[in-house]
């Protein structure tokens, strides 16, 4: 923007005779304008020393000194941006302020100069970090602005400057006062600039970074979303030759990625390492841009490794920040931040592998960012809190309590240099925290549990801070405060970490990343739990129970539940508009192929543009989603519509029906026994054998007895050992966990011949869901001994529940048409030979059962809403590490798999889905709390009964047992299908193939049912 002034001032002289300063200022300019255009460094420095040769041509008392010493001054300060030399850009701040001292203030070409002069001295700010630099390129820079004409074509360039050293004063103090100015600057400078002047772009996003740090100091999102907007404008305005390009890429790039931080919208973080390797491909080697790119990239590269964990992602991300830190001068002030990036990728990658080289690494690098970093710096806090982290993990890894104080040392450091109210004094506090509970948990210290308490308090209420770190330190300070005996205040923070789970898993965001925030918070509801009880609140812990599971599936339950059957009554025209909404919203969740092609299939701004459409579209109609919610519960009577249900609405739903939540958290463990009525209190056992750790020891001993005992590679003995192990952990969740449940309940014996089994419904919490509480007991006792006997089967009949509240009542459904869905040779998997012996058993006992012959994904889908029974036989896969990958294996299931989401999307009246099919119950134990796996899929469609599995299933075994359920089902083929006892069917089933097989526990045990 400066070439144009000294173009002006060249000009008018070039009426006159020329003399030699003005042919070598004029050609001065012209290698100038060159150099912007072609970025070439041979021509900046020609133009820089044909500056000198002119301003060496011109005298002392020459009129036009002033102009040429500006033009000297100026391309200069070009030099150092094509090279980086440090001398050129000192020499440009020492010929400008000649400059500006050889022009009066009155002086038409005063405002020109001093703008010139300001932007000069804000780079040689950006490389030492003076304060006093910086404030005299504010000082200039607003000398320049008053100078300036309101109706000059050229203000612009004054306010752009005054604004971008005003927001670097807000980097280097945090003075808010001076980022307000920026943003208002940058304002003014954007409604002085046309849409159609060539520097639109780069006012655009000069606007960029200071809206963004106003939401980093509030917590504004709307800051952060005019940020983004106005940085999109000006990449759009943007050649990819421009020289600004770059950093245009990079300010848009951090909006995104702050974005992603506060929303978890993956879309937002792709978009920024996109944009962040353009803007690194089209920038020279070491330039100032080429740093900034880097740097951007590589906190987007740091993000997207905490969200996928890809390890290939962590290695180019600390790759990235080594080539910033290598392209940055010792002394350049932005040294030190890229210090910090670097020290964070050698922590993360440190937590991945483990290598004490690479925390070594980090923490010395951590070390030399404090000690670069000026005591009054705004990104001092953070410098010295990634320290802090860094020695806690050493800590952890050597136990030494010198580390350990020196981590607390860093953490007070960083929160004494932490604004109030500012969003990232919330992570400061929390980590803080985090090492003074380890010292309390090493010492025993109550001057550090009180402390730690403090710091999770006020990071939790900080009303500017990220909800989910807010989320995070709400459930340390919980649980800390049970270790205290402050139990009301402990269920109060639990209850507020509750509250933000809106603000954590927004519906605004796809499913894919509810699903990845969701797994963010596992352990809730036992924590929520235990807070409650140990209030003495066991009514609330209940309700918190049922609050803090299967959020998920409460969307859509609720959609289809009672709730909207009263509405439809009530208010038909609102109830179809929700419904419309909800449609709508799960489109969006599963947007169409075409928009999931592989980006080498599509060019990226294309694919880029979908996919923020997208996002714009979802944000949309979930803020029209919230406020068609807003506007019902605004009615008579629908208050609560679509909330969370209270005590008396949970014993509705489950109709006098025995259901037993079973929790462990750190602090105890317990069975809550719903009440059958309202007026009865819920009763709680404490189970006081169990511990939280031998729960997670004892689920794992089961499934790497079972992995064991399945596998054919294994000698014959070593799985008959296996299959004694699973036998020690049922009979241990016999001693520890059911027989204390089924006393309390007066379940002592056996039924005598001829009296109805009591039922039980099992709702286990948290990762306990992967235990089979149906096959619990001493499964190796002498059957003919007289006292009571040892296991769950024996006593009762059992049945599952994801949560109580999906046992509401549903319409029944007519008929009992019958589909077979039987996929024993399919493309990819192992024959599943018994399948056609299955088929062939039950279609004896249900001759009017329809047999699917093309088991398709379309054609079942098709299938399904005509029948009111459903047996698949086929292979069933469990999306450990991605739930939305479960699902059944038919015979397209290359192409086409039908998973969960197919599945959860159905809207039926259905009786029963027996699912003849291995691990349709598992999924993430970060997830395990949703239910997100098949047999929960089924449920959710409707279907009142699933009979699902735990682990691999044998094929024969498996076709035994559903032979076995469907003759007590039929009564032996006499009746149709009786699926109101499906419950008692898979009892009889379980226990018929126990008999068969009483030492192989994984042929009779992996079965559930699942429902009413």
């Amino acid at each position: 923007m400066a070439y144009r002034l000294l173009r002006k001032v060249f000009n008018k002289l070039l009426l006159k005779s020329p003399s030699r300063t003005e042919v070598l200022g004029n050609r001065a300019v012209d290698l100038l304008l060159q150099s912007e255009r072609t970025n070439q460094v041979d021509v900046a420095e020609m133009a820089v020393e044909t500056g000198r040769q002119a301003l060496a041509a011109t005298p002392n008392d020459h009129p036009q000194r002033a102009a040429v010493l500006d033009i000297l001054a100026v391309a200069l300060l070009r030099l150092f941006e094509r090279t980086g030399q440090v001398d050129a850009l000192e020499e440009a701040v020492e010929t400008g302020r000649q400059a500006l001292a050889a022009t009066p203030r009155n002086n038409p070409r005063h405002a020109g100069v001093a703008s010139n002069h300001g932007m000069t001295l804000r780079n040689l700010f950006e490389c030492t970090g003076r304060i006093d630099v910086l404030e005299e390129a504010i000082e200039t820079g607003r000398q320049a602005l008053a100078a300036t004409p309101h109706d000059d074509p050229d203000r612009l360039i004054p306010l752009s400057n005054l604004g971008t050293a005003l927001l670097a004063l807000f980097e280097l103090t945090g003075r808010i006062d001076a980022l307000e100015e920026a943003i208002e600057t940058g304002r003014q400078a954007l409604a002085a600039t046309p849409h159609d002047d060539p520097r639109h772009a780069g006012v655009v996003s000069n606007l960029t970074p200071a809206l963004q740090r106003l939401f980093e100091c509030t917590g504004r999102i709307d800051a952060l979303e005019e940020a983004i907007e106005t940085g999109r404008q000006a990449l759009a305005a943007t050649p990819h030759d421009d020289p600004r390009h770059a950093g245009i890429v990079s300010n848009l790039g951090v909006a995104l990625v702050r974005l992603f931080e506060r929303t978890g919208q993956t879309n937002a973080l792709e978009e920024a390492i996109e944009t962040g390797r353009q803007a690194v491909s089209t920038t020279t080697h070491n330039s100032r841009e080429r740093v900034v790119a880097l740097n951007m990239l590589q906190v987007a590269l740091l993000r997207l490794f905490e969200r996928t964990g890809q390890i290939d992602v962590l290695e180019e991300a600390i790759e990235t920040g080594r080539q910033a830190l290598a392209a940055t001068p010792l002394n350049h002030r932005g040294h030190a931040d890229n210090l910090t990036s670097l020290g964070i990728a050698l922590r993360l990658l440190f937590d991945h592998t483990g290598r004490i080289d690479v925390l070594v690494e980090a923490i010395e690098t951590g070390r030399q960012a404090v000690t670069a970093t000026p005591l009054n710096h705004r990104n001092r806090a953070d410098n010295l809190a990634n320290l802090g982290t860094a020695l806690l993990r050493l800590f952890q890894r050597n136990g030494r309590i010198d580390v350990l104080e020196e981590s607390i040392e860093m953490g007070r450091q960083a929160v004494a240099a932490s604004p109030l109210n500012q969003p990232k004094r919330t992570w400061h506090l929390y980590s803080l925290g985090a090492a003074l509970n380890h010292l309390f948990d090493r010492t025993g210290s109550t001057e550090a549990l009180h402390e730690a308490c403090r710091c999770y308090k006020e990071a939790a209420d900080s009303t500017t801070g990220e909800a989910f770190l807010r989320y995070i330190a709400y459930r340390r300070f919980a649980h800390l405060a049970i270790v205290r005996g402050s139990h009301q205040a402990a269920l109060q923070a639990i209850e507020d970490a509750i509250e933000l789970l809106a603000a954590v898993l927004p519906n605004s965001l796809v499913r894919a990343d509810r699903e990845y925030q969701l797994g963010r918070l596992p352990g809730l509801a036992g924590e929520a739990a235990a807070a409650a009880l140990a209030a003495d609140q066991p009514i609330r812990a209940v309700e918190l129970l049922e609050r803090a599971r299967g959020i998920l599936a409460a969307e859509t339950h609720s959609a289809r539940g009672p709730d909207m059957v009263r509405l439809r009554g009530h208010a038909p025209h609102l109830a179809d508009e929700l419904e419309q909404l909800r449609s709508r919203l799960s489109v969006l969740d599963h947007p169409p192929a075409s928009a999931q092609l592989p980006a080498e299939d599509k060019p990226w701004d294309t694919d880029r543009e979908a996919k923020q459409r997208l996002a714009e579209d979802r944000r949309e109609a979930y803020e029209a989603w919230r406020r068609l919610l807003d506007h019902i519960r605004s009615l008579p009577g629908f208050t609560r519509f679509f909330q969370s249900p209270t005590l008396d609405e949970l014993v509705r739903h489950a109709h006098g029906a025995t259901v037993v939540f079973i929790t462990a958290s750190p602090t105890r463990c317990d069975a809550l026994i719903l009440p059958d009525t309202a007026e009865h209190a819920v009763q709680v056992v404490p189970l006081v054998s169990l511990t939280q750790h031998a729960a997670m020891e004892h689920t794992n001993r089961l499934f790497g007895a079972i992995h064991a005992a399945t596998d054919p590679r294994l000698d014959p003995a070593e799985r008959v050992k296996a299959q004694q192990e699973i036998l020690t952990v049922l009979a241990w969740m016999w001693d520890t966990i059911t027989e204390p449940v089924l006393t309390h309940l007066g379940h002592t014996a056996t039924p005598g011949p001829h009296k109805p089994w009591p039922r039980v419904r099992w709702c286990p919490v948290g990762f306990l869901a992967y235990l089979p509480f149906h096959a619990a007991g001493h499964h190796t006792d002498d059957p003919d001994q007289s006292t009571a006997p040892r296991a769950v089967i024996e006593r009762v009949v059992s049945s599952y529940t994801t949560t109580v509240r999906i046992l509401a009542q549903q319409p029944d459904a007519d008929g009992h048409a019958m589909l077979i869905v039987p996929a024993a040779d399919i493309p990819g998997a192992t024959a599943l030979p018994a399948v056609h012996e299955e088929t062939t058993e039950i279609t004896t006992l249900v001759p009017d059962a329809h047999v699917l012959t093309t088991t398709t994904r379309d054609g079942v889908l098709r299938a399904l809403p005509d029948h009111q029974i459903a047996h698949f036989a086929c292979h069933g896969s469990s999306g450990w590490a991605d739930p939305a990958r479960s699902c059944l294996l038919l015979s397209d299931h290359d192409v086409a798999p039908l998973t969960i989401s197919d599945i959860g999307a159905l809207q039926l009246t259905a009786h029963l889905a027996y699912l003849s099919a291995c691990d349709t119950s598992i999924t993430s134990p970060l997830l395990v709390d949703e239910s997100l796996h098949v047999t929960g899929a089924f449920q959710l469609a409707g279907y009142r009964h699933v009979i699902g599995t735990l682990w691999h299933v044998d094929d024969r075994a498996a076709a035994q047992l559903a032979r076995d359920f469907y003759a007590h089902l039929t009564n032996d083929g006499k009746v149709p299908p009786q699926t109101h006892r499906s419950s008692q069917a898979l009892h009889y089933a379980i226990q018929r193939q126990r008999a068969r097989y009483p030492k192989t526990p994984t042929l009779w045990a992996a079965h559930t049912h699942t429902g009413a």
